[in-house]
């Protein structure tokens, strides 16, 4: 068995390539228990089928255990990060089933169909800013420009963000998504006490005079006793995080899927059809997400192929390998929306 340097994330040869390293582990079994930079060890699970039997597992606890590092309410900041520690992904039953179920009573299809009209507007606006900055300065940050601030936007109708705060509300989040090394110092702390007292008062406002966007809809739900004014702003708080950083990794690495593939552009635009195959080869071959939030073992679980993962332990199952796992996907380093093609 290979022995394994401590993973560092952060290191920016692995940030720029990931797979030859997954790869590797998945030479070693199905699950692996890989030293982590910071001086502990997880097991990283890299196989197809024994991810989506962590996932489903509910021997792999949610909840972080109490010394996992959470961040201590002793100041603003701190307090705003420590409100991420209550959202639903870091709870196990009953309380995910109740957060679950009260989510998706407020995002109904109707409700979510109903903002197609105002997405596409949105989309509009930013393509035909894209277009205005490429013909005035001869080239355009994609990210910057399109990928990041059109989830921002469409967020902030999501949750009724008025129209004169969305400004600040994508400010605010680039901040706290940025390295702190690449700001001034405070910066990051600064805009996670906004985001904090931001949302804070948003919740009152909606509890006081709802509107017709989804978050009022979840203020207001009394079933089940309905939401806390904590697990509201943990709501908020991962609306804007999981919905902001997926969306815009999805639009990066499709744009740059698609210009390193020029046969699959021409292809999909001969065909509007292909257009769905083309999103869902992405999202497996560049998947948003690296990993699934942290698990942990509430006791022995045997993953088969050697991979026995004692109780207690912290566990990653990671989305970008299991998504390039060849007992599942063939030549699965190759960008092939073929392979959701209906007969393919």
């Amino acid at each position: 068995m290979d022995v394994l340097a401590p993973l560092d994330p952060a290191d920016p040869a692995f940030a720029r390539d990931p797979y030859p390293y997954y790869a590797r582990l998945r030479g070693q079994g199905p699950a692996v228990r890989v030293p982590l930079a910071n001086g502990t060890h997880a097991w990283l699970v890299t196989g197809y089928e024994e991810t989506r039997a962590v996932l489903a597992d509910p021997r792999f606890s949610n909840v972080p255990p109490p010394d996992a590092g959470r961040p201590k309410a002793d100041s603003p900041a701190r307090q705003a990060r420590a409100c991420l520690a209550r959202h639903m992904l870091n709870s196990d039953a009953p309380d995910h089933t109740r957060l679950r179920r009260l989510t998706a009573a407020a995002f109904t299809p109707r409700r979510v169909d109903a903002l197609r009209p105002r997405i596409e507007e949105l989309t509009a606006g930013l393509l035909a800013d894209v277009a205005e900055r490429a013909r005035r300065d001869g080239s355009v940050d994609l990210v910057d420009a399109f990928a990041f601030p059109l989830p921002v936007l469409v967020i902030g109708e999501v949750l009724g963000v008025p129209e004169a705060d969305r400004a600040d509300l994508r400010d605010w989040t680039y901040r706290v998504g940025s390295p702190a090394d690449a700001l001034t110092p405070g910066a990051v702390d600064d805009a996670w006490t906004s985001l904090h007292a931001y949302f804070t008062e948003l919740i009152a406002r909606k509890r006081r005079a709802p509107g017709p966007d989804l978050f009022s809809a979840l203020t207001h739900d009394a079933t089940e006793g309905g939401l806390d004014d904590g697990e509201l702003l943990a709501m908020a708080f991962l609306l804007l995080f999981a919905g902001y950083e997926t969306t815009m990794n999805l639009l990066a690495s499709a744009s740059l899927l698609l210009l390193t593939h020029p046969e699959e552009l021409s292809a999909a635009r001969r065909d509007p059809a292909r257009w769905p195959a083309v999103v869902e080869e992405t999202l497996r071959h560049a998947s948003p997400l690296e990993g699934t939030t942290w698990r942990r073992t509430t006791e022995e679980v045997d993953l088969g192929g050697g991979a026995v993962i004692p109780a207690g332990a912290s566990v990653l199952a990671v989305l970008a390998a299991a998504s390039r796992d060849p007992r599942h996907f063939p030549d699965p380093d190759a960008f092939r929306p073929d392979r959701y093609l209906a007969g393919a």
